[in-house]
């Protein structure tokens, strides 16, 4: 029986596959960031005194600390690991754009 309810297609369209290509991208650049964070992370102390000097909060943008960006490298090595090779065949399928680096 195939599924025809336009709002399930709808669905499927908005957000299944925008959101496996999103997973997708996000795996294809952890490999990359993986390699960057071996190689820069230790000079971000995890320290929430050390303030990485942009020039940006002069625009608005938050001001980051040592500690912000080693928990945010973390999150993200998490989210990387996770993502095993059956879920990545799993995200996959649904995409229908060609991944772009």
């Amino acid at each position: 029986m195939a599924i025809t309810d336009p709002e399930a297609i709808k669905f499927v369209n908005e957000y299944i596959r925008p959101i496996c290509e999103d997973i997708r991208h996000m795996n294809a650049r952890g490999f990359d960031f993986a390699l960057k964070w071996a190689r820069i992370g230790s000079d971000f102390p995890n320290d929430p005194a050390e303030i990485v000097e942009d020039g940006r909060s002069n625009n608005g943008i938050s001001v980051l600390t040592g500690s912000d960006i080693n928990a945010a490298a973390a999150l993200f090595s998490s989210l990387i690991s996770d993502l095993t090779p059956q879920s990545q065949a799993i995200i996959e399928k649904p995409c229908v754009r060609p991944l772009l680096g």
